[in-house]
C-alpha cells in the first residue's frame, strides 16, 4: 500500500512539474512558480512544526526564525517572479534585495537558535570523556 501512496505522489510531482513548464510563457517563469510551489510547502510543513512544539521552547524559537527566514526567501521569488511577468524596471527591482538580505539577516538569528540549542543539548564534553575511555581499550 505505501509503495503504491509513493509512486502516486512521485506520478503527481511529475504531472504537476509538466503544468507548471507547460503552462508558463517562458521557462523562467516556470522556474519561478517551481521555486514558489516548493517554497510554500516548505513554508506549510514549518508552520505545522512550529505548532507540534512547546511553547517557549529553544527548539521552537529557532522554528520560529527559519519560518521568518523562508516566508522573505518565498516573497523574493514571488518578487523576482513578478520582475520577469510585468518587466519591473529601476527601483521596483531593489525590493528583492531587501527580500532576500531581510532572509539572512533572520537566517543569522536562526543560526544563533542552533548556536544556543547546541549548548544546551550538545554533548561535547561527554563525547570527549566517551573518547578518553575508548582509547585505552583500541591499543590492547
Amino acid at each position: 500500500m505505501k509503495l503504491l501512496k509513493n509512486i502516486f505522489v512521485v506520478i503527481a510531482i511529475i504531472a504537476g512539474l509538466y503544468a507548471i513548464f507547460a503552462l508558463s510563457p517562458s521557462t523562467e517563469i516556470g522556474f519561478g512558480f517551481f521555486a514558489l510551489s516548493f517554497g510554500l510547502l516548505a513554508i506549510l510543513w514549518t508552520v505545522n512544526a512550529y505548532r507540534d512544539l512547546s511553547p517557549n521552547s529553544s527548539l521552537r524559537n529557532y522554528t520560529a526564525m527559519f519560518l521568518v527566514s523562508l516566508v522573505f526567501i518565498l516573497l523574493h521569488s514571488i518578487w523576482s517572479t513578478l520582475i520577469i511577468l510585468f518587466n519591473f524596471k529601476g527601483f521596483l527591482n531593489y525590493i528583492n534585495y531587501l527580500f532576500i538580505s531581510a532572509a539572512y539577516v533572520a537566517f543569522v538569528f536562526a543560526a544563533y537558535n542552533i548556536l544556543k540549542i547546541g549548548k544546551e543539548f550538545g554533548f561535547r564534553e561527554q563525547a570527549k570523556e566517551i573518547k578518553k575511555a575508548l582509547k585505552p581499550k583500541k591499543s590492547r
